[in-house]
């Protein structure tokens, strides 16, 4: 086995540790609560309705078999979402999009599977609409690597860059509940990386590839990181809207 395909072997392991972990989460908790709490709802309505006994009962089995298919149905949309190869596959897309040669890809899986703990960052999602996913920062001699954010992975060959750029960006998200939207404003602390070979934009201001953290201390170590890059760093004075 060459070391490309054991770094994503690796990769395979590192993210399944979650997906199991919340799949054992629904199944002994979710699950379970969701299916109490219909059984107890339809047997409180038949209680609330007069109904006797053996009514009561006929309402709770009802409402514990609801609870059974709307969970079977929520298991089978999850479920698919969280397959380590899924995961995989994006890093594999990713990894497609610099057109990287065997040669190369073996060069990245060596340096992936040889970083040491001073070159890894790892953090949990914290911020809107984040669900406490796990995510991780790699730098290598010739890569910087982030996976678990928005999109799942971002790879960057370090030689295609001239300039590392750290800006701020306002952002509005909206958390869905039942019938209700609720809208909040917040802060994105990005990381852009402007290549060498760029095609000519309307504005500088625009990265050919960004990272972006929630938390600016994150951000902060994972600078203090690119630093030994040797990359011209700057900060964006102007916040983009």
């Amino acid at each position: 086995m060459n070391s490309y395909e054991e770094w994503l072997i690796s990769e395979k392991q590192w993210i399944g540790v979650y997906c199991r972990k919340t799949i054992k989460k629904m199944v002994c908790l979710t699950i379970p609560m969701a299916i109490v709490i219909m059984t107890a709802l339809f047997a409180g309505l038949a209680l609330s309705s007069g109904e006797k006994t053996e009514g009561i009962l006929e309402s709770a089995s009802g409402g514990f078999f609801m609870g059974l298919m709307i969970s079977a149905v929520f298991l089978m949309f999850l479920l698919p979402g969280l397959r380590p190869g899924r995961y995989v596959k994006k890093i594999r897309s990713n990894v497609k999009k610099l057109a990287l040669t065997d040669g190369e890809k073996e060069q990245l899986g060596r340096e992936m599977l040889a970083a040491d703990k001073d070159h890894i960052i790892s953090y949990t999602l914290t911020g809107p609409n984040s669900k406490g996913t796990p995510a991780r920062f790699i730098l290598t001699p010739h890569y910087a690597f982030l996976e678990g954010s928005y999109p799942y992975s971002i790879l960057v060959r370090l030689s295609d860059i001239r300039e590392i750029r750290m800006d701020e960006e306002e952002k509005t998200a909206v958390t869905r509940r039942a019938k209700t939207k609720t809208y909040y404003r917040f802060t994105l602390f990005t990381i852009g990386f402007f290549q060498k070979d760029r095609v000519e934009q309307e504005s500088e201001d625009f990265p050919d590839i960004a990272m972006g953290f929630f938390d600016a201390s994150i951000r902060a170590r994972i600078m203090k990181l690119l630093e030994e890059t040797e990359i011209r760093i700057t900060q964006n004075t102007k916040a983009a809207l």
